[in-house]
């Protein structure tokens, strides 16, 4: 693990904790273990999906998740590409969910499949997404304007790249119903 440089990029980072590590568990949720090494692949996957819908050094990508795998493979597929990962309160709706999105001019955003109809009122609001990618749910029950993200996973991986360790990642913080405040 020596080759680990402080200022490497987190992505670099875990990419180089991965190699040596494979088989131990990167993290777990909900009784389920996710090797380095899957946790790695998954990740580059939806990488190559992010990138194959032009989110790549730059993007910003928001995260309105809840907690589980799902959330550190969407922050991490996001800083693969270079891309800048947002996070957005599961609480936020409306105009609250809107500003976040348009103040952080998010190309691209994982949502739970419980939130879809909040992403689904603000959406055309946002026209600078270009991936809005559903977690969970059924894959039948996936709008027409979003991608599943077990689909999105079966994406071709995308290669390593090199990362500046100034890469950016945007942390939203806020009491409701005041605005949010990066």
């Amino acid at each position: 693990m020596s080759d680990i440089d402080g200022r490497l990029n987190l992505a670099t980072a875990w990419e180089a904790i991965s190699d040596p590590v494979g088989d131990q568990p990167a993290h777990s949720a909900a009784g389920v273990r996710t090797p380095w090494s899957a946790f790695d692949d998954r990740a580059a996957r939806l990488a190559g999906a992010l990138d194959g819908h032009g989110v790549g050094s730059g993007s910003k990508v928001a995260l309105f998740l809840f907690n589980g795998c799902e959330y550190p493979e969407a922050q991490y597929a996001a800083l693969k590409v270079r891309g800048i990962p947002a996070n957005v309160n599961y609480r936020y709706t409306g105009d609250e969910l809107a500003y976040i999105l348009e103040n952080a001019d998010a190309e691209a955003i994982f949502f739970d499949h419980t939130l879809t109809d909040r992403v689904e009122a603000v959406r055309e609001r946002c026209p600078e997404l270009k991936a809005l990618i559903r977690v969970g749910g059924e894959s039948d029950h996936v709008p027409d304007w979003a991608i599943g993200y077990e689909e999105a996973v079966t994406a071709d991986p995308m290669p390593r790249i090199g990362r500046s360790g100034s890469d950016l990642w945007f942390l939203y913080t806020g009491e409701r119903p005041v605005c949010p405040r990066r």
